[in-house]
């Protein structure tokens, strides 16, 4: 499968709408399945299973388009023909974001409507990296480590929960990113963070270092789709 931003999925749309063609477009919420005589192979049937936000579905006895949208799709719509207004409406929706990315260098909190950036707060804290030496250094070391893991940790959670209580509009999705092994360390110690599983998606986003320019160059990566292209 390939990643392909908002943009240029609605140009490839475009080019699928031209000519007409016999068959089918399934709108498929997540855990929904396509019926047995669009023919799929395993690979796509796993595909479309293992999606947490769904899929759509272009599809003729020829050939086929398979899109699994940023974000989930909510109704179930079967249409003749390659319908793709369906598409659009998903990619096209204005989304409320609220993203946090952390590494152990620092963490940053933004919440976006649409593709625009409308709150953010960010921190760092110097967590050092592992301490090569063994004996009681390594472990006077690895407890610092911790204190400071916690601390940032901490100050993330706090600015998470800052955020989402003094903004007034309503929050259709999280997001997190950064590194995954600090993020399970994290979500370990924010229980606000279990607050907010209702709309979390569990991708993680793909950032070298959490700072205000990192969240204003993810509208791209947020609204990131995977497509297939197949023939029977």
């Amino acid at each position: 499968m390939q990643d392909v931003p908002v943009q240029h999925l609605l140009r490839l749309a475009a080019q699928w709408q031209e000519p007409e063609r016999d068959g089918y477009t399934y709108c498929l919420p997540p855990g929904q399945m396509p019926p047995e005589e669009a023919n799929l192979s395993d690979e796509t049937i796993a595909a479309i299973r293992a999606s947490e936000t769904g899929a759509i579905l272009f599809w003729s006895p020829t050939e086929a388009q398979l899109v699994l949208p940023p974000f989930p799709v909510e109704s179930e719509i079967a249409s003749s023909g390659w319908d793709t207004s369906l598409l659009s409406l998903v990619l096209e929706r204005r989304w409320t974001v609220l993203v946090l990315l952390l590494r152990m260098s620092g963490f940053a909190v933004g919440i976006f409507e649409g593709e625009n950036l409308a709150l953010s707060k960010t921190g760092t804290r110097f967590v050092k990296g592992r301490h090569k030496k063994g004996g009681s250094s390594s472990a006077r070391f690895a407890r610092r480590r911790e204190d400071q893991a916690r601390m940032l940790f901490d100050k993330a959670a706090e600015t998470l929960q800052e955020r989402v209580e003094t903004y007034t509009g309503n929050l259709t999705h999280l997001i997190l990113g950064g590194d995954r092994l600090t993020l399970l360390g994290f979500e370990k110690r924010c229980p606000f963070l279990q607050r907010l599983d209702v709309v979390r998606l569990h991708r993680i986003l793909n950032v070298e270092r959490p700072s205000l320019n990192a969240l204003n160059a993810l509208p791209r990566q947020i609204y990131m789709s995977r497509v297939s292209t197949f023939v029977s």
